[in-house]
Protein backbone atom coordinates (compact mmCIF):
# COMPACT_ATOMS: atom_id res chain seq x y z
CA UNK A 1 0.00 0.00 0.00
CA UNK A 2 3.06 2.18 0.78
CA UNK A 3 4.60 1.86 -2.16
CA UNK A 4 1.21 2.12 -4.37
CA UNK A 5 1.36 5.73 -2.44
CA UNK A 6 4.85 6.39 -3.16
CA UNK A 7 4.40 5.66 -7.10
CA UNK A 8 1.75 7.71 -6.71
CA UNK A 9 2.82 10.84 -5.16
CA UNK A 10 6.26 10.45 -7.65
CA UNK A 11 4.36 10.15 -10.75
CA UNK A 12 2.04 13.07 -9.47
CA UNK A 13 5.86 15.26 -8.71
CA UNK A 14 6.35 14.33 -12.17
CA UNK A 15 3.66 14.93 -14.04
CA UNK A 16 3.11 18.44 -12.21
CA UNK A 17 6.84 19.52 -13.14
CA UNK A 18 6.57 18.09 -16.21
CA UNK A 19 3.57 20.46 -16.97
CA UNK A 20 5.30 23.29 -15.30
CA UNK A 21 8.47 23.22 -17.43
CA UNK A 22 5.55 22.41 -20.62
CA UNK A 23 3.92 25.43 -19.89
CA UNK A 24 7.21 27.89 -18.87
CA UNK A 25 8.54 26.90 -22.32
CA UNK A 26 5.17 27.17 -24.23
CA UNK A 27 5.29 30.78 -23.25
CA UNK A 28 8.82 31.15 -23.63
CA UNK A 29 8.52 30.05 -27.32
CA UNK A 30 4.80 32.30 -27.99
CA UNK A 31 7.11 35.16 -26.28
CA UNK A 32 10.19 34.56 -28.65
CA UNK A 33 7.86 33.93 -31.45
CA UNK A 34 5.51 37.19 -30.58
CA UNK A 35 8.01 39.17 -29.84
CA UNK A 36 10.06 38.72 -32.76
CA UNK A 37 7.24 39.61 -34.92
CA UNK A 38 6.35 42.53 -33.37
CA UNK A 39 9.85 43.71 -33.54
CA UNK A 40 9.61 42.99 -37.79
CA UNK A 41 6.59 44.52 -37.59
CA UNK A 42 7.57 47.67 -35.94
CA UNK A 43 10.63 47.67 -38.78
CA UNK A 44 8.13 47.41 -41.70
CA UNK A 45 6.34 50.76 -40.18
CA UNK A 46 9.32 52.85 -39.88
CA UNK A 47 10.81 51.36 -43.41
CA UNK A 48 7.70 52.41 -45.31
CA UNK A 49 8.00 55.47 -43.49
CA UNK A 50 11.56 56.25 -44.14
CA UNK A 51 10.63 55.07 -47.70
CA UNK A 52 8.02 57.72 -48.51
CA UNK A 53 10.49 60.00 -46.85
CA UNK A 54 12.83 59.14 -49.34
CA UNK A 55 11.08 59.15 -52.30
CA UNK A 56 9.73 63.15 -51.77
CA UNK A 57 13.28 63.65 -51.43
CA UNK A 58 13.98 61.91 -54.69
CA UNK A 59 11.07 63.36 -56.79
CA UNK A 60 11.39 67.46 -54.79
CA UNK A 61 14.93 66.86 -56.38
CA UNK A 62 14.24 65.60 -59.93
CA UNK A 63 10.67 67.76 -59.96
CA UNK A 64 13.50 70.59 -59.60
CA UNK A 65 15.66 69.15 -62.43
CA UNK A 66 12.45 68.82 -64.58
CA UNK A 67 11.77 72.64 -63.96
CA UNK A 68 15.06 73.90 -64.73
CA UNK A 69 15.47 71.75 -67.64
CA UNK A 70 12.28 73.02 -69.08
CA UNK A 71 12.62 76.61 -68.50
CA UNK A 72 16.23 76.97 -69.96
CA UNK A 73 14.70 75.14 -72.93
CA UNK A 74 11.99 77.52 -73.19
CA UNK A 75 14.42 80.52 -73.11
CA UNK A 76 16.71 79.57 -75.40
CA UNK A 77 13.66 78.57 -77.81
CA UNK A 78 12.10 82.07 -77.16
CA UNK A 79 15.77 83.48 -77.58
CA UNK A 80 16.78 82.03 -80.57
CA UNK A 81 19.29 84.50 -81.46
CA UNK A 82 21.38 84.45 -78.14
CA UNK A 83 24.56 82.78 -77.79
CA UNK A 84 23.88 80.23 -75.07
CA UNK A 85 27.22 79.32 -74.46
CA UNK A 86 28.16 83.36 -73.88
CA UNK A 87 24.46 85.25 -72.83
CA UNK A 88 24.38 87.07 -69.51
CA UNK A 89 20.80 87.01 -69.27
CA UNK A 90 21.08 82.96 -69.67
CA UNK A 91 23.94 82.89 -67.51
CA UNK A 92 22.55 84.80 -64.62
CA UNK A 93 19.23 82.47 -65.16
CA UNK A 94 21.65 78.95 -64.95
CA UNK A 95 23.53 80.31 -61.71
CA UNK A 96 19.71 81.11 -60.29
CA UNK A 97 19.17 77.75 -60.66
CA UNK A 98 22.52 76.16 -59.05
CA UNK A 99 21.82 78.29 -55.72
CA UNK A 100 18.37 77.44 -55.46
CA UNK A 101 19.31 73.84 -56.11
CA UNK A 102 22.00 74.24 -52.67
CA UNK A 103 24.33 74.04 -55.22
CA UNK A 104 23.11 70.65 -55.93
CA UNK A 105 21.88 70.84 -59.61
CA UNK A 106 24.33 71.85 -62.48
CA UNK A 107 23.40 72.86 -65.91
CA UNK A 108 25.74 72.04 -68.68
CA UNK A 109 25.02 72.60 -72.47
CA UNK A 110 26.26 69.83 -75.26
CA UNK A 111 26.77 70.26 -78.65
CA UNK A 112 26.19 67.75 -82.08
CA UNK A 113 29.84 66.60 -81.54
CA UNK A 114 29.43 65.71 -78.25
CA UNK A 115 31.52 68.70 -76.46
CA UNK A 116 30.54 69.93 -72.89
CA UNK A 117 30.28 73.49 -71.75
CA UNK A 118 29.96 75.31 -68.45
CA UNK A 119 27.35 78.31 -68.61
CA UNK A 120 29.22 80.89 -69.31
CA UNK A 121 31.42 79.02 -71.61
CA UNK A 122 34.78 79.67 -70.41
CA UNK A 123 36.42 79.86 -73.87
CA UNK A 124 36.09 78.30 -77.05
CA UNK A 125 37.42 75.15 -75.96
CA UNK A 126 35.01 72.48 -74.46
CA UNK A 127 35.68 71.35 -70.72
CA UNK A 128 35.27 67.95 -71.99
CA UNK A 129 33.93 65.20 -74.71
CA UNK A 130 30.72 63.41 -73.83
CA UNK A 131 29.40 61.55 -77.21
CA UNK A 132 30.21 58.72 -75.33
CA UNK A 133 28.38 59.21 -72.66
CA UNK A 134 24.76 57.15 -72.19
CA UNK A 135 22.63 60.40 -71.45
CA UNK A 136 24.06 61.80 -74.79
CA UNK A 137 23.82 58.77 -77.06
CA UNK A 138 20.17 58.38 -76.01
CA UNK A 139 19.41 62.04 -77.42
CA UNK A 140 19.62 60.87 -80.60
CA UNK A 141 17.94 57.64 -80.15
CA UNK A 142 14.61 57.97 -81.39
CA UNK A 143 13.38 55.03 -78.08
CA UNK A 144 14.74 56.80 -75.86
CA UNK A 145 15.18 60.39 -76.83
CA UNK A 146 13.06 62.80 -74.11
CA UNK A 147 14.34 63.27 -70.55
CA UNK A 148 16.95 60.74 -69.58
CA UNK A 149 18.39 59.47 -66.07
CA UNK A 150 22.05 58.39 -67.07
CA UNK A 151 24.28 56.13 -65.64
CA UNK A 152 25.94 57.70 -62.65
CA UNK A 153 29.60 59.49 -64.05
CA UNK A 154 32.87 60.51 -62.35
CA UNK A 155 33.32 63.99 -63.54
CA UNK A 156 36.12 64.70 -65.63
CA UNK A 157 36.40 68.09 -64.74
CA UNK A 158 36.18 68.08 -61.11
CA UNK A 159 35.95 64.20 -60.28
CA UNK A 160 32.41 64.19 -58.76
CA UNK A 161 30.04 62.05 -59.22
CA UNK A 162 27.32 62.57 -60.66
CA UNK A 163 23.56 61.70 -61.77
CA UNK A 164 23.18 62.87 -65.05
CA UNK A 165 19.64 64.32 -66.88
CA UNK A 166 19.63 65.09 -70.76
CA UNK A 167 16.69 66.58 -72.38
CA UNK A 168 16.86 67.72 -76.39
CA UNK A 169 16.59 71.16 -76.88
CA UNK A 170 13.31 71.76 -79.05
CA UNK A 171 15.49 74.00 -81.47
CA UNK A 172 19.06 73.91 -81.83
CA UNK A 173 20.99 77.05 -80.52
CA UNK A 174 24.43 77.85 -81.96
CA UNK A 175 24.57 74.37 -82.49
CA UNK A 176 23.95 73.39 -79.07
CA UNK A 177 21.71 70.38 -78.95
CA UNK A 178 21.37 68.83 -75.77
CA UNK A 179 20.73 70.42 -71.90
CA UNK A 180 22.31 68.15 -69.13
CA UNK A 181 21.40 68.56 -65.65
CA UNK A 182 23.60 66.83 -63.24
CA UNK A 183 22.73 65.98 -59.60
CA UNK A 184 25.67 65.56 -57.07
CA UNK A 185 25.22 61.72 -56.09
CA UNK A 186 26.69 62.80 -52.55
CA UNK A 187 24.01 64.97 -52.08
CA UNK A 188 21.55 61.92 -52.13
CA UNK A 189 24.30 59.28 -50.01
CA UNK A 190 24.28 62.68 -47.19
CA UNK A 191 20.29 63.51 -47.77
CA UNK A 192 19.91 59.12 -47.13
CA UNK A 193 22.69 58.61 -44.52
CA UNK A 194 20.45 60.63 -41.89
CA UNK A 195 17.73 58.94 -42.48
CA UNK A 196 19.12 55.06 -42.64
CA UNK A 197 18.77 52.94 -40.41
CA UNK A 198 22.40 51.62 -38.52
CA UNK A 199 24.72 50.04 -38.38
CA UNK A 200 24.10 48.30 -41.59
CA UNK A 201 20.75 49.64 -43.30
CA UNK A 202 21.04 51.32 -46.35
CA UNK A 203 18.63 53.63 -48.41
CA UNK A 204 19.35 53.01 -52.15
CA UNK A 205 18.05 54.76 -55.56
CA UNK A 206 18.13 53.17 -58.68
CA UNK A 207 16.97 53.30 -61.87
CA UNK A 208 14.09 51.43 -63.29
CA UNK A 209 16.28 49.01 -65.42
CA UNK A 210 18.54 47.91 -61.97
CA UNK A 211 21.34 50.56 -62.79
CA UNK A 212 22.49 52.08 -59.10
CA UNK A 213 22.76 55.88 -58.91
CA UNK A 214 22.62 56.62 -55.37
CA UNK A 215 23.58 54.66 -52.14
CA UNK A 216 23.69 55.13 -48.10
CA UNK A 217 26.35 54.46 -46.89
CA UNK A 218 28.04 55.47 -49.75
CA UNK A 219 30.50 53.23 -52.29
CA UNK A 220 31.18 55.03 -55.31
CA UNK A 221 32.54 51.65 -56.48
CA UNK A 222 29.01 50.22 -56.61
CA UNK A 223 27.74 53.59 -59.15
CA UNK A 224 26.01 52.30 -62.09
CA UNK A 225 26.56 48.85 -61.41
CA UNK A 226 23.30 46.40 -61.98
CA UNK A 227 21.03 45.27 -59.19
CA UNK A 228 18.15 43.73 -62.05
CA UNK A 229 19.20 39.81 -60.50
CA UNK A 230 18.67 41.31 -57.01
CA UNK A 231 14.75 39.87 -54.94
CA UNK A 232 13.64 43.48 -56.02
CA UNK A 233 13.35 43.33 -59.51
CA UNK A 234 13.51 39.99 -60.54
CA UNK A 235 10.37 38.71 -58.04
CA UNK A 236 9.33 41.90 -55.68
CA UNK A 237 8.26 44.59 -58.31
CA UNK A 238 6.88 41.92 -60.65
CA UNK A 239 4.16 41.70 -57.93
CA UNK A 240 3.54 44.60 -57.03
CA UNK A 241 5.33 48.36 -57.54
CA UNK A 242 5.41 48.94 -53.90
CA UNK A 243 5.98 46.81 -50.37
CA UNK A 244 7.54 45.89 -47.64
CA UNK A 245 9.79 41.84 -48.40
CA UNK A 246 12.39 39.46 -46.90
CA UNK A 247 15.00 39.76 -49.28
CA UNK A 248 17.44 36.86 -49.04
CA UNK A 249 20.82 38.87 -50.33
CA UNK A 250 21.61 41.95 -51.43
CA UNK A 251 23.56 43.22 -54.74
CA UNK A 252 25.80 45.64 -52.66
CA UNK A 253 27.12 43.81 -49.63
CA UNK A 254 25.31 40.11 -49.66
CA UNK A 255 23.54 40.93 -46.29
CA UNK A 256 19.99 39.39 -45.44
CA UNK A 257 17.26 42.60 -45.51
CA UNK A 258 14.23 43.10 -44.74
CA UNK A 259 13.36 45.29 -47.82
CA UNK A 260 10.97 48.30 -48.27
CA UNK A 261 10.97 49.28 -51.67
CA UNK A 262 9.01 51.51 -54.30
CA UNK A 263 8.29 52.28 -57.87
CA UNK A 264 8.18 56.30 -58.80
CA UNK A 265 4.91 56.78 -60.85
CA UNK A 266 6.36 59.45 -62.44
CA UNK A 267 10.19 58.97 -62.94
CA UNK A 268 11.91 55.81 -63.80
CA UNK A 269 13.19 55.29 -60.50
CA UNK A 270 12.73 52.99 -57.59
CA UNK A 271 13.68 53.91 -54.08
CA UNK A 272 15.32 50.77 -51.75
CA UNK A 273 15.20 51.20 -47.76
CA UNK A 274 16.14 48.31 -46.23
CA UNK A 275 17.40 46.89 -42.94
CA UNK A 276 19.37 43.88 -42.35
CA UNK A 277 17.63 41.28 -40.38
CA UNK A 278 20.61 41.01 -37.99
CA UNK A 279 20.14 44.57 -36.75
CA UNK A 280 16.33 44.41 -36.75
CA UNK A 281 16.23 41.37 -33.87
CA UNK A 282 19.74 42.32 -32.60
CA UNK A 283 17.85 43.52 -29.79
CA UNK A 284 15.01 40.49 -29.67
CA UNK A 285 18.25 38.07 -29.75
CA UNK A 286 19.11 40.08 -26.28
CA UNK A 287 15.82 39.90 -24.84
CA UNK A 288 15.60 36.18 -25.67
CA UNK A 289 18.38 35.16 -24.89
CA UNK A 290 17.61 36.92 -21.40
CA UNK A 291 14.57 34.94 -21.15
CA UNK A 292 15.76 31.82 -21.96
CA UNK A 293 18.50 32.08 -19.50
CA UNK A 294 15.66 32.57 -17.04
CA UNK A 295 13.40 29.21 -18.66
CA UNK A 296 16.85 27.31 -18.38
CA UNK A 297 17.33 28.57 -14.40
CA UNK A 298 13.81 27.97 -13.74
CA UNK A 299 14.10 24.53 -15.37
CA UNK A 300 17.16 23.78 -13.37
CA UNK A 301 15.29 24.74 -10.21
CA UNK A 302 12.13 22.80 -10.94
CA UNK A 303 13.88 19.90 -11.80
CA UNK A 304 16.23 20.38 -8.34
CA UNK A 305 13.42 20.92 -6.42
CA UNK A 306 11.33 17.95 -8.02
CA UNK A 307 14.77 15.40 -7.58
CA UNK A 308 14.82 16.86 -4.04
CA UNK A 309 10.80 16.30 -3.62
CA UNK A 310 11.22 12.52 -4.97
CA UNK A 311 14.47 11.93 -2.72
CA UNK A 312 12.10 12.96 0.15
CA UNK A 313 9.49 11.06 -0.95
CA UNK A 314 11.39 7.77 -1.58
CA UNK A 315 13.15 8.57 1.90
CA UNK A 316 9.95 9.16 3.59
CA UNK A 317 9.14 5.45 1.83
CA UNK A 318 12.42 4.22 3.24
CA UNK A 319 11.87 5.62 6.90
CA UNK A 320 8.27 4.06 6.79
CA UNK A 321 8.97 0.80 5.48
CA UNK A 322 11.54 0.45 8.12
CA UNK A 323 9.48 1.32 11.15
CA UNK A 324 6.80 -0.87 9.38
CA UNK A 325 9.67 -3.66 9.03
CA UNK A 326 10.41 -3.16 12.95
CA UNK A 327 6.79 -2.86 14.00
CA UNK A 328 5.97 -5.76 12.00
CA UNK A 329 9.17 -8.14 12.44
CA UNK A 330 11.02 -9.76 15.06
CA UNK A 331 14.53 -8.49 16.07
CA UNK A 332 16.28 -11.65 16.56
CA UNK A 333 15.41 -13.79 13.67
CA UNK A 334 14.10 -11.16 11.15
CA UNK A 335 10.61 -13.12 10.22
CA UNK A 336 7.12 -11.18 11.18
CA UNK A 337 6.04 -10.73 14.99
CA UNK A 338 3.28 -11.85 16.92
CA UNK A 339 1.13 -8.72 16.82
CA UNK A 340 1.86 -8.44 12.42
CA UNK A 341 1.27 -12.41 12.24
CA UNK A 342 -2.20 -12.06 14.12
CA UNK A 343 -3.42 -9.08 12.31
CA UNK A 344 -2.38 -11.13 8.79
CA UNK A 345 -4.44 -14.24 10.03
CA UNK A 346 -7.96 -11.87 11.09
CA UNK A 347 -7.75 -10.65 7.84
CA UNK A 348 -7.15 -13.85 6.22
CA UNK A 349 -9.71 -15.64 8.10
CA UNK A 350 -11.99 -13.19 6.96
CA UNK A 351 -11.46 -13.17 3.29
CA UNK A 352 -11.72 -17.06 3.74
CA UNK A 353 -15.01 -16.20 5.69
CA UNK A 354 -16.45 -13.92 2.50
CA UNK A 355 -14.73 -15.78 -0.55
CA UNK A 356 -14.98 -19.38 1.18
CA UNK A 357 -11.50 -20.09 0.19
CA UNK A 358 -8.33 -22.40 1.92
CA UNK A 359 -6.72 -21.46 4.78
CA UNK A 360 -4.35 -23.75 6.58
CA UNK A 361 -2.45 -22.53 9.81
CA UNK A 362 1.12 -23.86 11.12
CA UNK A 363 1.83 -23.85 14.96
CA UNK A 364 5.78 -25.17 15.45
CA UNK A 365 7.64 -25.77 18.00
CA UNK A 366 11.21 -26.76 18.64
CA UNK A 367 11.79 -29.15 20.76
CA UNK A 368 13.25 -29.10 23.82
CA UNK A 369 15.24 -25.84 22.81
CA UNK A 370 15.56 -24.83 26.69
CA UNK A 371 18.35 -27.65 26.59
CA UNK A 372 20.35 -25.67 24.40
CA UNK A 373 20.27 -22.34 25.41
CA UNK A 374 21.02 -23.64 28.69
CA UNK A 375 24.02 -26.48 27.70
CA UNK A 376 25.61 -24.56 25.17
CA UNK A 377 24.65 -21.10 25.76
CA UNK A 378 21.84 -18.48 24.11
CA UNK A 379 24.61 -18.09 21.02
CA UNK A 380 24.59 -21.04 19.99
CA UNK A 381 20.80 -20.99 21.05
CA UNK A 382 20.33 -17.82 18.72
CA UNK A 383 22.37 -19.40 15.44
CA UNK A 384 19.89 -22.62 15.83
CA UNK A 385 17.21 -20.13 15.61
CA UNK A 386 18.25 -18.65 12.75
CA UNK A 387 19.12 -22.03 10.96
CA UNK A 388 15.40 -23.07 11.50
CA UNK A 389 13.95 -19.74 10.13
CA UNK A 390 16.57 -20.14 7.12
CA UNK A 391 15.24 -24.32 6.78
CA UNK A 392 11.07 -23.32 6.71
CA UNK A 393 11.79 -19.76 4.87
CA UNK A 394 13.12 -22.55 2.05
CA UNK A 395 10.22 -24.47 2.26
CA UNK A 396 7.28 -21.86 1.76
CA UNK A 397 6.17 -20.03 -0.46
CA UNK A 398 6.34 -16.37 -1.20
CA UNK A 399 2.80 -15.73 -0.23
CA UNK A 400 3.16 -17.98 3.37
CA UNK A 401 3.75 -15.82 6.09
CA UNK A 402 6.25 -16.89 8.84
CA UNK A 403 6.09 -15.18 12.36
CA UNK A 404 7.58 -16.08 15.37
CA UNK A 405 5.25 -16.16 18.42
CA UNK A 406 7.17 -15.86 21.07
CA UNK A 407 10.44 -17.87 22.50
CA UNK A 408 10.90 -20.90 20.26
CA UNK A 409 7.30 -21.33 18.95
CA UNK A 410 6.48 -20.35 15.46
CA UNK A 411 3.74 -20.41 13.08
CA UNK A 412 3.10 -20.27 9.63
CA UNK A 413 -0.04 -19.15 7.66
CA UNK A 414 -0.78 -20.65 3.92
CA UNK A 415 -3.68 -19.15 2.22
CA UNK A 416 -5.45 -20.79 0.02
CA UNK A 417 -4.16 -23.86 0.78
CA UNK A 418 -6.01 -27.63 2.32
CA UNK A 419 -4.66 -29.29 5.23
CA UNK A 420 -4.10 -31.83 2.45
CA UNK A 421 -1.73 -29.53 0.71
CA UNK A 422 -0.38 -28.52 4.00
CA UNK A 423 1.33 -31.70 5.25
CA UNK A 424 3.54 -32.39 2.88
CA UNK A 425 5.15 -29.20 3.20
CA UNK A 426 5.79 -29.11 6.96
CA UNK A 427 6.86 -33.15 6.44
CA UNK A 428 9.60 -30.99 4.44
CA UNK A 429 10.50 -28.28 6.86
CA UNK A 430 10.39 -31.26 9.73
CA UNK A 431 13.14 -33.22 7.63
CA UNK A 432 15.32 -29.89 6.80
CA UNK A 433 15.17 -29.15 10.90
CA UNK A 434 16.28 -32.49 11.75
CA UNK A 435 19.07 -32.09 9.19
CA UNK A 436 20.39 -28.45 10.55
CA UNK A 437 23.83 -29.36 12.11
CA UNK A 438 25.69 -26.61 14.58
CA UNK A 439 29.01 -26.98 15.60
CA UNK A 440 30.12 -25.35 19.06
CA UNK A 441 33.12 -26.44 20.94
CA UNK A 442 30.90 -28.83 23.16
CA UNK A 443 29.95 -30.54 20.26
CA UNK A 444 27.38 -30.90 17.59
CA UNK A 445 24.37 -28.76 17.66
CA UNK A 446 21.15 -30.73 16.40
CA UNK A 447 17.74 -30.68 17.19
CA UNK A 448 13.71 -31.28 15.53
CA UNK A 449 10.67 -29.05 15.86
CA UNK A 450 6.80 -30.78 16.23
CA UNK A 451 4.01 -29.14 14.05
CA UNK A 452 0.32 -28.53 14.65
CA UNK A 453 -1.59 -27.98 11.25
CA UNK A 454 -5.00 -26.70 11.84
CA UNK A 455 -7.39 -25.63 8.27
CA UNK A 456 -10.05 -22.59 8.11
CA UNK A 457 -13.69 -24.13 8.75
CA UNK A 458 -16.93 -22.33 8.00
CA UNK A 459 -17.88 -23.77 11.82
CA UNK A 460 -15.18 -21.86 13.27
CA UNK A 461 -16.10 -18.48 14.60
CA UNK A 462 -13.21 -16.39 14.70
CA UNK A 463 -9.31 -16.97 13.32
CA UNK A 464 -8.57 -17.29 17.74
CA UNK A 465 -10.49 -20.78 16.86
CA UNK A 466 -8.43 -21.97 14.24
CA UNK A 467 -5.17 -20.40 16.20
CA UNK A 468 -6.48 -22.67 19.13
CA UNK A 469 -7.21 -25.59 17.03
CA UNK A 470 -3.50 -25.14 15.55
CA UNK A 471 -2.35 -25.31 19.19
CA UNK A 472 -3.92 -28.72 20.22
CA UNK A 473 -3.16 -30.26 17.28
CA UNK A 474 0.84 -29.07 18.12
CA UNK A 475 0.04 -30.23 21.49
CA UNK A 476 -1.09 -33.53 20.71
CA UNK A 477 2.47 -33.59 18.23
CA UNK A 478 4.22 -33.02 21.69
CA UNK A 479 2.21 -35.70 23.38
CA UNK A 480 2.62 -38.53 20.72
CA UNK A 481 6.91 -37.96 20.55
CA UNK A 482 7.64 -34.87 19.47
CA UNK A 483 9.55 -34.42 16.03
CA UNK A 484 6.47 -34.94 14.03
CA UNK A 485 3.68 -33.34 12.23
CA UNK A 486 -0.08 -33.71 13.31
CA UNK A 487 -3.25 -32.02 11.16
CA UNK A 488 -6.30 -31.23 13.54
CA UNK A 489 -9.88 -32.55 12.42
CA UNK A 490 -12.17 -30.19 10.90
CA UNK A 491 -14.31 -28.45 13.46
CA UNK A 492 -16.99 -30.51 14.74
CA UNK A 493 -15.87 -34.34 14.05
CA UNK A 494 -14.28 -36.25 17.00
CA UNK A 495 -11.09 -35.15 18.11
CA UNK A 496 -8.75 -37.76 16.62
CA UNK A 497 -5.61 -36.45 14.97
CA UNK A 498 -3.30 -37.53 12.13
CA UNK A 499 -0.12 -37.94 13.14
CA UNK A 500 3.33 -38.01 11.28
CA UNK A 501 6.00 -40.13 13.25
CA UNK A 502 9.25 -38.39 13.04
Amino acid sequence: MGKDTERISIRLVVGLTAVFLLCLWAFVAYWSLRSRDLEIDSTRVTLVRLSTAAEEQVRRMFKLVEVFLDTSDLWLANHPQADPLTDPQFSALVQGFYRASGNAIQLRLVKRDGALYRIPAEGPKPNARVGDRDYFLAQGDAGRRGFYIGTPVQSRENGHWLIPISVPLQRSSHDVTVLLASIRVDYFAGVFEQERIRPNGAITLLRRDGTLLARAPHLPQLLGKSAAQTDVFADFLPRAPRGVEFSSSSATDGVSKLTSYAAMDDFPLVVVVAAATDDILARWELDATVITLVGLILTVFALAASGRLIWLLRDQERARCELFRMASTDDLTGCLNRRHFMASLTREFSRSQRHGDDLSLMVLDLDFFKRINDGYGHAVGDKALGAFVAAAQSCLRQSDQFARLGGEEFGILLPVTTVEQAQPVAERLRQKVAEIRIPTPQGVVQFTVSIGIAAYSSDLASAEELLLQADRALYAAKGAGRNRVVAAPPAGLPADTVVTPG
